[in-house]
């Protein structure tokens, strides 16, 4: 226990998420492949898998073991190299691996059926089809190994996902070449987590290294990159958002943070926690003073959502509304199954639910649990207007919407866990205030300093931390 306690914290962060991933990585961690979702190791052929997994546990245990013994001698650097490998061995090389495997075989296998949606999408729109409008009987999502997949009649994603494909699709496809979503996603993977430690300015590099595992590596999240879900595509623009509105860059955060809402439901949840967190970060003042830095700051990615909806909304109102709306609530013809780990399942194992296309008012328990954590968590950004409460609102809000809802995924709430892992490093008095409760003891004293810039305050303890590395 007392050699544990001299490794650093990002040791023992990359330590523990890489070698329980590690350990998940046998069964657990699956992904589509063909017809069916495997175990990663499987995506490579021969003795490869094999190699592969040898590699992923050696890298894991390495670095703890590296910090253990080398001391001082582990720099930040070298972390960070560590831990980028660790990156691109368990995420980046499987994630290549399907690309190959799809460009070689079938366009409907190894890939979520998501971005096979956003691929044909960009495709309708390229043809002067509105792709809320139309059915995809016709493009590869029909051989996807679904039964009756209702996405063949529903685009569920947001304008801006299709729209940002969109160029890329007609570059490829005039040139005769194979695109695959995966392209754009792996990239924004990349950036998300190479934006990570930005979020916390004039942070300790263990601090930093930590978030990046944290984020990179998520067991509910990382596995999901190989087969292009569009997790990633979100974060991306939501890190860069957050770290622009931290440099007191306002309208650029703003406008980075309303493309990622431009293309998914779980980031436009974010925008009225921005709205109000840019009013209170105005300070004492009249209203009227207030409501115009906001607007001063918000107008071009206000612009950039009416120029992303309104075609759409206008060019077929009702088919947007049943594609985006009805399909996810229940309320269409053919609706999205009920599924997933949330209140819907717990409905199913007690019998309330008795089959998955049942139809369930789950709309009214996402908005009354939404609309409560929303407030309180309103009352409290006002009280306390940073970046920390901006995100553990949204958060918390989310999680509550999505919970509550027909279907609740495991990257759903990998999503969340990314979105607040920065920040108990931003506010780690109200983690160390957390756990003496918790152990009925009183918290460490603690003292405040500006960290880049006004924007952020972190308290931090007087008490020295235990173990730290001379790297941290």
């Amino acid at each position: 226990m007392a050699e544990l306690r001299k490794i650093s914290l990002d040791a023992k962060v990359v330590g523990a998420l890489a070698l329980g991933n590690w350990l998940l990585l046998v069964a657990n961690h699956t992904v589509l492949q063909v017809s069916r979702d495997a175990p990663l190791w499987q995506l490579f052929p021969g003795g490869w898998g094999a190699v592969w997994m040898v590699a992923c546990g050696l890298l894991a245990l390495a670095y703890p073991l590296r910090d253990q013994r080398w001391g001082p001698r582990f720099t930040g650097r070298d972390r960070a190299i560590h831990l980028a490998v660790i990156v691109v061995v368990f995420v980046v090389v499987p994630t290549i691996a399907e690309i190959v495997l799809r460009a070689t075989g079938k366009p409907y296998t190894y890939i979520h059926d998501g971005a096979i949606m956003v691929e044909e999408a960009a495709r309708a729109l390229l043809a002067g089809r509105d792709p809320y409008s139309i059915d995809y009987l016709s493009t590869p999502l029909f051989y996807w190994p679904m039964i009756n997949n209702p996405a063949l009649y529903h685009f569920t994603y947001f304008p801006g996902l299709f729209l940002v494909t969109a160029p890329f699709v007609a570059v490829f496809d005039r040139l005769g070449l194979f695109f695959d979503e995966r392209y754009l996603y792996l990239p924004a993977y990349v950036a998300a987590c190479a934006m990570a430690p930005l979020l916390i300015p004039g942070g300790k590099t263990s601090y930093r290294l930590s978030l990046v595992a944290i984020v990179a590596l998520d067991p509910q999240l990382f596995p999901f990159v190989a087969e292009g879900r569009n997790d990633f595509f979100l974060l991306a623009f939501l890190f860069a958002g957050i770290a622009l509105l931290q440099r007191e860059r306002p309208t650029l955060g703003v406008l980075m943070i309303a493309i990622a809402a431009s293309a998914k439901l779980h980031a436009a949840l974010l925008l009225p926690f921005l709205a109000a967190y840019l009013i209170w970060r105005a300070g004492p003042g009249s209203a009227r003073r207030a409501v115009a830095a906001m607007t001063r700051a918000s107008w071009p990615g206000a612009a950039l959502i009416a120029l992303v909806f309104v075609p759409f909304l206008a060019w077929d109102l009702g088919g947007f509304l049943d594609d985006v709306v009805a399909y996810n609530a229940g309320g269409a013809a053919w609706s999205y199954p009920i599924s997933g780990m949330g209140f819907s399942a717990i409905l199913r194992g007690v019998g309330v639910i008795s089959y998955p296309q049942q139809d369930f008012p789950f709309w009214a328990f996402q908005i009354a649990a939404g609309t409560l954590i929303a407030g309180v968590s309103l009352r409290r950004l006002r009280s306390d207007p940073s970046v920390a409460t901006l995100l553990a609102s949204y958060a918390a809000t989310l999680l509550a919407f999505l919970f509550f809802g027909r279907y609740f995924q495991g990257n759903y709430l990998g999503y969340i866990v990314a979105v607040a892992a920065p920040v108990p490093f931003l506010r780690p008095d109200l983690v160390a205030a957390a756990v003496a409760r918790v152990h009925g003891r009183v918290a460490p004293a603690t003292t405040l300093r500006p960290v880049s810039g006004p924007s952020v305050i972190v308290p931090v303890a007087l008490t020295s931390d235990v173990g730290e590395s001379p790297a941290e």
